[in-house]
């Protein structure tokens, strides 16, 4: 059952009669402010009505394409006695072709969801588009008014006659310049008033034509979903949903196998990594063994020169403590044989002679 979006119209007039009512209690207030430039509050309210008028078009517009679609729900066929929907072309053109047997994938069902989805948002484009009018607007008549008042002070200032001696001629006369400046502040603040206003109003309609196109589409994408889904079945007897059915189950079909393929395809990559991770911690298990042995023979290399370079310096000591020791004995020795020379008697005698 589609939703009827008569309730959006329901809240919408129900909100305009809630601002009509606080204008009415603030007649006269808002009277002298529109009074400030009537031009320019007025083309403010002709753009504010016209926002209105325009966003309760498009909120009916919405009743004609929902009586259709309820229709064809109903049915279940096409009638060619009723005038054909705006924004369900796409929808139309969709279930005519479908009666002629032709196949509809969810690539087309996208499609037709999507140009429905694309006509709703082009007509909200203009509702958009009040609401910033408004603000440039209000925007506008503020800078407007704004200038005014800077000329007109300037006008009020450069025209005070400083010289005179006439104090209440002069305050008669700057009373009478300040009528100008205060004109341009009541140009300013009105239509910054009236424009923003009138903005907050357009937005909050605009709000509700928002929400009422965002569930009359929702309800169409759940009512084709469901469609195509439902009579996705090889038994069924209408010819008119058997081509709808048969695209959607050739497309999931297709979808599933590729998602099966390169499930597999995953597995055996990862299978692959795995198996390659193993043989690469092998060989760094290897290669920090090797690393360990290494550094073992490092240090046993080590101490080796370390023995070596003791056994070196013992047996420099050791060489230089036995040459000491001979040199000490060979001393001794030639001691030994100069005095046994010495001591011996013919040596004597023949000394003694010579």
């Amino acid at each position: 059952m589609m939703t009827n979006p008569h309730r959006y119209l329901i809240r919408m007039l129900v909100f305009l009669l809630m601002v009509g009512a606080i204008a009415g209690l603030l007649y006269a207030p808002l009277f002298r402010a529109f009074m400030g430039n009537p031009a320019l509050n007025g083309v403010i309210l002709g753009a504010l009505l016209l926002g209105i008028i325009y966003s309760f078009r498009q909120i009916l517009r919405l009743d004609p394409e929902r009586r259709w679609l309820m229709n064809v729900q109903k049915s279940g066929k096409l009638d060619s006695r009723q005038v054909k929907p705006v924004l369900l072309a796409t929808v139309y053109a969709m279930l005519a072709d479908q009666r002629q047997e032709s196949q509809l994938s969810a690539l087309s069902l996208r499609s037709v969801l999507d140009g429905v989805a694309a006509r709703l948002d082009e007509g909200r484009e203009i509702s958009r588009y009040m609401i910033g009018l408004l603000v440039f607007l209000g925007l506008l008549g503020t800078f407007w008014g704004l200038l005014q008042t800077i000329g007109a002070v300037g006008a009020v200032v450069g025209s005070i006659d400083t010289a005179s001696t006439d104090f209440e001629a002069m305050m008669q006369q700057l009373k009478g310049g300040l009528d100008a400046p205060l004109s341009g502040m009541s140009t300013a603040f009105s239509s910054s008033l009236f424009g923003l206003a009138g903005s907050l109003i357009l937005g909050f309609l605009d709000l509700q034509l928002g929400q009422a196109m965002g569930r009359f589409f929702n309800e169409l994408e759940d009512w084709l979903s469901a469609f195509a889904r439902f009579n996705d079945r090889p038994d069924t007897t209408d010819m008119n949903t058997g081509a709808l059915a048969t695209g959607m189950s050739q497309e999931a079909a297709r979808a599933l196998i590729h998602l099966g393929n390169a499930i597999a395809a995953g597995e055996d990559n990862r299978n692959r990594v795995l198996e390659q991770l193993g043989n690469v911690n092998m060989t760094l298990a290897a290669l920090n063994e090797a690393l360990t042995d290494d550094r073992r023979l490092r240090e046993q290399l080590a101490q080796l020169n370390a023995g070596i370079a003791q056994l070196s310096a013992d047996l420099a000591d050791d060489r230089g403590k036995a040459n000491a020791a001979v040199s000490a004995e060979l001393r001794t020795l030639s001691n030994a044989i100069n005095k046994a020379i010495g001591d011996r008697p013919g040596t004597s005698r023949r000394g003694k002679e010579s």
